[in-house]
């Protein structure tokens, strides 16, 4: 389980990394300057599509945030697996505070 939730983790970051940077060569390389503001959730998919960087800078936050989200689910999965009821609950429970705090920021609360 350690193993494959470190894989999930670096592969995560190394993920986002290399997103952001091709974001910043990208900034590099048109007019116009650095982007101020992330690009839109709804409008993410064809800013990326596009490439341009605040979508491209915005993707490999993206990333970067839902790498540990994901380790959490995982840890969900290898628990349910493994039958460990006491610990699927705890985690089940980290997650639901995890997605709480998404959803409350995409909708702009607190």
């Amino acid at each position: 389980m350690n193993r494959l939730v470190y894989r999930v983790l670096w592969g995560g970051v190394l993920l986002s990394i290399a997103v952001i940077l091709i974001g910043l060569a990208a900034e590099a390389v048109s007019p116009g300057g650095f982007p101020r503001i992330p690009a839109p959730l709804p409008a993410l998919p064809a800013e990326v599509a596009h490439l341009t960087p605040a979508g491209l800078l915005s993707l490999g936050v993206l990333l970067l945030i839902l790498t540990p989200i994901s380790r959490v689910f995982l840890t969900i999965l290898v628990f349910a697996g493994e039958r460990d009821r006491t610990y699927v609950l705890v985690t089940g429970i980290v997650f639901f505070n995890l997605m709480l705090g998404v959803a409350l920021g995409l909708l702009g609360v607190g």
